[in-house]
């Protein structure tokens, strides 16, 4: 039986698309078999530099237009680390049974399954709800981040998932000294999710319209992304802040 993770937010630009990729990359290094789903808008294909790669999506395998391992690429780490896309331009139209089905079949067949997610209108996550097992929400360290992520993670609690994750993106280097917000406790209780992880800003993972090659990432970035694929798979070991 796979986990089942929901990758969201209650904002855009908090990197969700880069945050799945890296911790996909992780988790196969670890050995695991993953897959990332996404559920919003396409930009993982170009992340990984497959684009031209890309024949059917996630729309096409729900509506039958071909099978699901069809719409299931190869997108590196010993073959650990798959990837079914969104449609571009669009959200994939699926309702909450038909995405539990696609779910239960994929399920035998990884260990970890992330969904990528809009949570800017919180509704507009129903459609996964069945299907995952928890979830991670994204926010940057500021205000208007924090108010979006209290929402998101108060309608998730409500439609049943009660393991909700807090991962803190892009971490300024100088957040002691500019405080956005008081400090990070705050936006663990201000968004009301246990935190798993807190991601440096680092400029490789900002969002350029190309690749980011494992190798482009720093130490610390390696680091915390292998911390927080340990921290999923259950293995509390302490946070890198």
């Amino acid at each position: 039986m796979a986990q089942v993770i929901l990758i969201t937010s209650g904002k855009g630009g908090v990197g969700k698309s880069t945050v799945c990729v890296q911790l996909g990359r992780a988790l196969a290094g670890a050995g695991q078999r993953v897959l990332l789903v996404e559920g919003s808008r396409r930009a993982m294909d170009v992340l990984f530099g497959v684009a031209d790669d890309v024949v059917f999506d996630l729309a096409d395998a729900a509506a039958g237009r071909c099978g699901l391992e069809d719409a299931i690429l190869n997108v590196g780490c010993k073959g650990l680390l798959r990837l079914i896309c969104a449609p571009v331009g669009a959200q994939p139209a699926l309702d909450a049974p038909l995405y539990q089905q696609l779910v239960e079949l994929l399920d035998v067949h990884f260990d970890v399954i992330l969904i990528e997610a809009d949570g800017t209108v919180a509704e507009s996550l129903e459609p996964f709800m069945k299907a995952c097992d928890r979830a991670v929400i994204l926010s940057s360290a500021d205000q208007v981040s924090a108010r979006a992520g209290r929402l998101v993670s108060d309608y998730l609690y409500e439609q049943g998932i009660a393991d909700i994750r807090l991962c803190i993106n892009m971490l300024p280097p100088d957040f002691a000294k500019q405080r956005p917000v008081p400090h990070l406790d705050w936006m663990i209780d201000r968004i009301c999710a246990q935190l798993i992880a807190v991601v440096p800003f680092d400029a490789t993972l900002f969002w350029s319209g190309e690749p980011v090659k494992p190798s482009d990432l720093s130490n610390l970035a390696k680091m915390v992304f292998d911390n927080f694929a340990q921290r999923i798979l259950g293995n509390y070991i302490d946070l890198l802040v």
